[in-house]
């Protein structure tokens, strides 16, 4: 495991002291087809090496403002390659001219022709490299609300991030056909759906067996440079080539990583331990060196990064207790950002599980954790899962985050993410099968016992009760008592009116308050007329006027709203299912 320690090496340092000021450039209105030139990359190890080009034309208003360079390459092993992954951000010269970073190939292509980002588009929009990152930056969010985020995150799920980016807008390449590669841990099927829909390529690459970790790259035109998106127990990284430096800032790739502005990840050297040649996409199998600074900048027409600067990330614990018989301890980092943390965080749990707990058989997860945030209470996290579906803790913590990170109140500052799960040899599952009271009519103001009938899963059964209070606030006639479990309660949506939320504050009382799935509960509702405006209640309004308003928001409709009146708890500690609603009359 390499250390989270930030240890800069000397290297980082001879680089900042010797790097140059920029080269010249050429211009687009300088370029012709024909026209040839050098570019470079590296190929194995940290020897950077030169390949030819020749300008096949220029296409213009690629995207507004935006334009590529085609071009067709030779030399080294692209004739058997093609533009390779990784090569992106090699840097491209006509004449001791700097003409951009090659960024883009195609995939099964049969001769190697890619594109090239204009140097004058990455310098335009990479040159503010800030020195520091700042974490005040103002929240830049989909289009979604809050309250559909906290409502996903209450049921146990999480919003798939291609819908947040837009439907892909990771990763550049992928305009080409390629998808960007992402190199680390071998993700298993579950944890790749995590991703589903993003142009992001997984591919498993351990520390490898040798002389070593190999010969770093300098850091000048043309060497590797590594992206840890994840680092700890277990990596994820991005890798690609230096297209220009100037003092301490370099650009990189010609191509977005994620295209969120400012980021801050922690930027390594690299060393390619091997080029693998692939019909679809050839690819640069990268590792990861030394630190040498930290990338500051995602943009569309490339990366920037700083020499000598240090990365913060998102720290993560994962403990795990398998059976009272062994416990086990990870530790990782994850980069700090709204869109994409939540899904390194589940993928780091599902892959942790999935790789110490067996996949057949009977077996219980339970998850106790919390969230810990600057200026506000933690975020206690508690789950449980009697089916070995991993991937539903997983959901559900990634669910919780993103309600967090995509909260449009304020950037949450998150000092840190503790997970533990306990694995146990049973299953421990409680199913709700019946529910039934003493009586059917109750007064306000008193209190109804409610029994039900639990059954575990190898059908015995016991009985519990509930004891309900009517408040004095219920409303006269017909009532709806439901008992189940917290998720199965929150997907039918008890409680319709419009959730009030003004703050991050209002956001982790929601969470910390919201129903769990291992204990049983029993909800007392009623429906009312009534309309919202701007989120807040507005009761006994004339019909006229809520035909106006609309229901909590709803324009187009005007119909009775539901609303809990009364709640009750039963905690089980263990997966509860199940759903049965009652007609009650209040008088």
């Amino acid at each position: 495991m390499r250390p989270l320690t930030k240890i800069y090496s000397m290297m980082a340092f001879c680089a900042v002291m010797h790097a140059q000021s920029g080269p010249p450039i050429m211009s687009l209105s300088e370029l012709r087809p024909g026209m040839k030139g050098q570019g470079r990359t590296v190929f194995k190890g940290g020897k950077i090496e030169r390949f030819d080009f020749e300008v096949l034309g220029v296409q213009r208003n690629v995207s507004p403002g935006s334009s590529l360079i085609w071009v067709r390459a030779s030399g080294g092993p692209l004739a058997d390659t093609g533009i390779i992954s990784g090569m992106s951000g090699s840097p491209c010269y006509i004449d001791g001219k700097l003409v951009g970073a090659l960024s883009r190939g195609i995939a099964q292509e049969k001769e190697p022709i890619g594109a090239i980002t204009p140097i004058e588009e990455m310098l335009e929009q990479l040159r503010d490299i800030p020195d520091a990152f700042s974490f005040k930056t103002p929240l830049i969010l989909p289009k979604i609300e809050a309250p559909k985020v906290l409502k996903s995150a209450m049921r146990g799920e999480m919003i798939p991030l291609a819908e947040l980016l837009g439907g892909g807008a990771i990763g550049a390449e992928a305009v080409a056909g390629m998808n960007f590669p992402v190199f680390g841990t071998e993700l298993g099927p579950e944890a790749k759906a995590l991703w589903q829909g993003v142009p992001l390529r997984f591919i498993g690459s351990g520390a490898l067996s040798g002389n070593g970790m190999g010969e770093a790259s300098p850091m000048e035109p043309g060497g590797m440079v590594v992206i840890n998106l994840l680092q700890g127990d277990m990596e994820m990284s991005a890798s690609g080539t230096i297209s220009y430096v100037s003092g301490k800032k370099m650009l990189l790739f010609g191509h977005p990583l994620f295209n969120l502005g400012p980021v801050d990840l922690p930027m390594w050297s690299g060393t390619v331990a091997v080029t693998v040649p692939s019909y679809n996409n050839s690819f640069k199998l990268t590792q990861a060196v030394a630190p040498v600074g930290a990338l500051r900048l995602d943009r569309n027409s490339g990366v920037a990064g700083l020499l000598g600067a240090e990365a913060k990330m998102v720290s993560l614990r994962v403990g795990l207790n398998l059976g009272g018989k062994r416990n086990l301890n990870f530790k990782f980092e994850v980069m700090d950002s709204p869109f994409v943390t939540p899904n390194l965080v589940a993928t780091v749990l599902l892959q942790t599980l999935n790789t110490h707990i067996r996949g057949q058989g009977f077996q219980s997860l339970s998850l106790q954790g919390n969230i810990k945030l600057a200026g506000q209470s933690p975020i206690q996290l508690e789950c449980m899962v009697a089916d070995l579906n991993a991937g539903r803790l997983a959901q559900y913590v990634g669910g919780i985050t993103q309600a967090i990170t995509l909260n449009p109140f304020e950037k949450a500052t998150i000092e840190g993410i503790s997970l533990n799960v306990k694995a146990e040899e049973r299953l421990d599952m409680t199913l709700i099968a019946g529910v039934r009271t003493l009586k059917a009519r109750a007064k306000r103001g008193e209190t109804l016992p409610v029994l039900v009938t639990l059954q575990n899963i190898q059908g015995v059964r016991e009985t519990a009760t509930f004891n309900v209070n009517i408040p004095p606030s219920a409303k006269p006639g017909k009532a709806t008592l439901l008992v189940g479990d917290g998720f199965s309660l929150l997907a039918t949506d008890p409680d319709e009116r419009a959730i009030d939320l003004a703050s991050l504050g209002d956001m982790v009382r929601a969470l910390n308050g919201s129903l769990r799935n291992n204990h049983a509960y029993s909800l007392l509702v009623q429906s009312q007329p009534g309309a919202g405006l701007r989120g807040s209640r507005i009761e006994g309004i004339p019909p006229t006027v809520s035909n106006l308003l609309g229901s909590d928001g709803d324009s187009t409709t005007n119909r009775l709203q539901r609303r809990i009146v009364s709640r009750a708890v039963l905690p089980l500690e263990r997966e509860v299912r199940g759903l049965v609603s009652l007609d009650l009359e209040i008088e």
